[in-house]
C-alpha cells in the first residue's frame, strides 16, 4: 500500500559529545575524557526515523563542502533519505553541536554552531515544497531562520505542517507562523515559554489545546506525553523500557507519529504507536536506532496492548 510522503526542512548537524573521566570537571585546563561523534539535527533525525519506518522522505538543508558534510550526505543517503535538496556550500563549515559532560553526567557546556542555516534561501525552499505531492506532510524545525519558516507556511497549501521548536530560545521563530502549524511537538520548558505560565503539564496542555495549533504532543519524558486534538487533551503513556541513552527519543516520537499519520492513523493512534519507537530508541546507544523498523514498532506496541490487532 502506498503511503503519503514527508518533506523535512531544518537542522543537518554533526553532534559531538564528550565526558570527563573525573566526576568533577576541571575548568581552565585540559581534561582527560572521551569524545564521540554522530549525525544529528532535529530535521535530519526525524527524516532518518521516517526512512527507517518505511516512509518516502526528503530533507532540505545545507552542509559545508567538508569531510563532515560528506559524511552526513553518505550516511543519510544510505539510511534512505532523499538528500537531493541538501546543498553543500564551498567554504562553509557543517553545522555542529558540541556537548561536554562531567563524569557524573552533568552538562558543563554546550556549543551550537548553526550559522550555515541562516543563508538558506526562502525561495528555494518554497519551490521544493511546490514540487512535492499535494497530500504530503511537511516537517520543519526552528533551526531555520524566520524568513524560511515564513516561506514554508506560505507555500504549504493544503499540506499538513508539523514543527519542533528545538529549544526555548528558538521557539520565538515559530511564533509568527503558529496559526499555520497543524502539529506541534514540544517539551515542558518550551510549553511554559509558549504559554507564558509555570503551571502544571495538564494546565499547559489545556492552554495549548485552546490555542491556534489544532493538535500536538507535550512530551514529558518517562511520563509519556499529553496529546491535544480538536480542543481535547488526552494522556499518552510511555511504554516500559530500560533506557541507556535518552538522546533522540523526541525525534523518534515525532518521526514515528508522522509515519503512522502517513500510513492513515488518526492523531491519537499515531502518537500511541510512536511511544513504541521512543521506547526502542532509548534502549539503544544510537540517537537514531539503525535497526528501527515499522514491524519492530508494531511488535513493541503489541506487547503493551496484547489485544490490539497489528496492522501495517
Amino acid at each position: 500500500m502506498a503511503h503519503r510522503s514527508v518533506l523535512c526542512a531544518g537542522g543537518c548537524v554533526i553532534d559531538r559529545v564528550g565526558a570527563t573521566a573525573d566526576a568533577k570537571e576541571r575548568l581552565y585546563t585540559s581534561n582527560i575524557g572521551r569524545m564521540r561523534t554522530s549525525l544529528g539535527g532535529v530535521a535530519r533525525n526525524v527524516a532518518e526515523n521516517l526512512a527507517r519506518l518505511g516512509i518516502a522522505v526528503g530533507l532540505i538543508s545545507r552542509i559545508g563542502d567538508d569531510l563532515e558534510g560528506r559524511r552526513i550526505l553518505d550516511e543519510s543517503s544510505r539510511a534512505g533519505i532523499d538528500m537531493s535538496a541538501v546543498t553543500p556550500v564551498a567554504g562553509a563549515t557543517t553545522a555542529s553541536y558540541t556537548a561536554i559532560f562531567s563524569g557524573d553526567g552533568e552538562l558543563v557546556i554546550g556549543l551550537a554552531d548553526m550559522a550555515i542555516f541562516d543563508a538558506i534561501e526562502p525561495e528555494a525552499v518554497a519551490a521544493r515544497i511546490a514540487a512535492c505531492a499535494p497530500d504530503s506532510f511537511l516537517f520543519a524545525d526552528a533551526n531555520l531562520p524566520p524568513a524560511v519558516l515564513g516561506a514554508i507556511a506560505k507555500a504549504r497549501g493544503d499540506r499538513a505542517l508539523a514543527c519542533v521548536p528545538v529549544s526555548v530560545q528558538k521557539l520565538a521563530r515559530l511564533m509568527p507562523i503558529l496559526a499555520d502549524i497543524d502539529i506541534l511537538f514540544l517539551n515542558l520548558y518550551e510549553a511554559r515559554a509558549l504559554v507564558g505560565s509555570d503551571g502544571s503539564a495538564e494546565e499547559l496542555a489545556a492552554r495549548l489545546a485552546a490555542g491556534p495549533v489544532p493538535r500536538g504532543l507535550l512530551t514529558l519524558g518517562p511520563q509519556g506525553a499529553l496529546a491535544w486534538d480538536a480542543g481535547k487533551v488526552t494522556p499518552v503513556p510511555a511504554l516500559a523500557s530500560r533506557p541507556t541513552n535518552v538522546n533522540g527519543a523526541g525525534d523518534a516520537l515525532a518521526g514515528a507519529t508522522l509515519a503512522r499519520l502517513a500510513m492513515g492513523d488518526d492523531f491519537l493512534d499515531a502518537a500511541r504507536h510512536a511511544m513504541a519507537a521512543a521506547a526502542l530508541t532509548v534502549e539503544s546507544h544510537e540517537t537514531v536506532r539503525s535497526d528501527l523498523t515499522m514491524p519492530a514498532v508494531l511488535a513493541r506496541f503489541a506487547l503493551s496492548h496484547p489485544t490490539e490487532t497489528i496492522q501495517s
